[in-house]
This record gives C-alpha cells, sequence and structure tokens, in this order.
C-alpha cells in the first residue's frame, strides 16, 4: 500500500489557526481604538486648558476696573473652541473670575473645562 504524504496543513488545523488568531488580535484592536479616542479626549481637553490659561492671564494684565464678562464668542484660532467670561464681584474690590471654554466632541455632545481665580483691587 503506498505512503500518503502529508506535507500541508488540513483544513482543520487552519481554521483552528484563524481562530486562534482572530481571539488574539481582536482585543487588540479594540484597545488600540480606546487608545486614540483617549487621546483625542486628552488632547481637546489640554487645548481647552491652555485656551483658558492664556485668557486668565490676559484678564489678570488688565486694569481691575476694566475686568468685565464676555459672552460665548468663538475662539478666532481655535474655531472648534468656545469661551465665555464670567465676573462677578461678591465685595467692593474683590471679583470672582470664571473662565469656561467648550467644544464639541465626536459623540456629537459637548464637553467643557472651567477655571477660577478671584482679583482684588488693594
Amino acid at each position: 500500500m503506498p505512503r500518503v504524504s502529508s506535507r500541508g496543513f488540513t483544513l482543520l488545523e487552519v481554521l483552528l489557526v484563524m481562530i486562534m488568531l482572530v481571539a488574539v488580535f481582536f482585543p487588540l484592536l479594540q484597545m488600540l481604538s480606546s487608545g486614540l479616542v483617549a487621546s483625542t479626549e486628552a488632547r481637546n481637553t489640554n487645548t481647552a486648558v491652555k485656551l483658558a490659561q492664556q485668557k486668565m492671564e490676559e484678564i489678570k494684565n488688565t486694569p481691575f476696573a476694566s475686568i468685565a464678562s464676555e459672552p460665548w464668542t468663538v475662539i478666532s484660532s481655535y474655531p472648534a473652541y468656545s469661551r465665555q467670561v464670567v465676573v462677578s464681584t461678591p465685595q467692593n474690590n474683590f471679583k470672582d473670575i470664571q473662565v469656561l471654554i467648550s467644544w464639541a466632541t465626536d459623540e456629537s455632545t459637548g464637553a467643557s473645562i472651567s477655571i477660577e481665580t478671584f482679583i482684588s483691587n488693594f
């Protein structure tokens, strides 16, 4: 009886290897996708914090009497971001300043951050 040569892989072996590869690579692809989303969120938040800090520094260099609230406006160099400045005067010679930054996210929802400081005229 002639011997049968077994040089190739059987269909069952190929299917098992493909199943193992999918079982390993699918979670890796999900982690990669999650990492990209988190990276984008972090970049957007960092940009918003930078914009809020820049505005706060601008306000700190403004004469006390000229510090006033500003309505929501689109930031010209960053059109995806909007900014609002809220100034309240809880006491004479004392101002509470809040800078709010908002932006649209990929999920068609918005995100925002705010920073706050107090300035006195003494």
